[in-house]
């Protein structure tokens, strides 16, 4: 009877072992399940956040794309030429025009009201630009360019001719802001900058570089 007890106590002791250990286990792998839900919720929320931001991106490449149809507007006007290896606007009405005075950087009288319709019209197409993409923001760059003398050609990079170009850029530009016309109205950046007797895109036509030219350069911001 003795060993019997024996058995059933030891049995019982094994039984108790067993339920304790399968406890433990089964403890073991709902924290193992329970972390893993929580990375997996993490990974979910990682993703979509991921799956979000290539949306906006997505949308803000589209935006892009669809800028060179909205651009049309600038390029089919009359008053500019359009120079799509270098995606520059030629001013038209004063290419090939010596609108300053010799060797100044003073616009010459017949030329002002001109000067000043170019940049009116610039202000509308920015207006416009600004009204059909939200969160979009520009660069203008206005830039000045010169004609080298045909019988008695200078060196392009001649330091003074970078100088008196930018300067004569900067004049067309100070005679918008005294008219009113403030590009930066429409989260534009404005830069000013001359080409002297260099730059790309420069006509065959040696005295159509007697101009200046503007580039509008889109930023998505984030």
């Amino acid at each position: 009877m003795k060993k019997n007890n024996i058995f059933w106590i030891g049995y019982s002791d094994l039984m108790t072992s067993m339920f304790f250990i399968m406890l433990v286990l089964f403890v073991v792998a709902i924290g193992y399940l329970l972390v893993k839900n929580d990375e997996n919720r993490e990974l979910i929320g990682e993703l979509t956040i991921r799956e979000k931001g290539l949306l906006q991106e997505t949308e803000r490449l589209q935006k892009l794309l669809n800028l060179e149809e909205q651009f049309k507007p600038l390029i089919n006007d009359d008053s500019f030429h359009y120079l799509p290896d270098c995606k520059k606007f030629i001013v038209k009405d004063l290419m090939g025009i010596e609108i300053f005075d010799p060797n100044q950087v003073r616009i010459k009288k017949e030329y002002i009201a001109r000067t000043i319709r170019v940049g009116e019209k610039i202000d509308s197409f920015l207006n416009e630009l600004s009204k059909q993409n939200k969160g979009f923001s520009y660069l203008l760059v206005i830039e000045g360019n010169m004609a080298n003398d045909y019988y008695d050609p200078k060196h392009v990079d001649r330091p003074d001719f970078y100088i008196r170009s930018y300067s004569r850029a900067l004049a067309v530009y100070n005679l918008w802001l005294r008219e009113g016309i403030n590009f930066r109205k429409y989260d534009v950046e404005v830069m000013i900058c001359g080409s002297g007797l260099n730059g790309l895109c420069r006509d065959p036509v040696e005295e159509n570089n007697k101009r200046f030219s503007i580039q509008i350069i889109p930023k998505v911001s984030k």
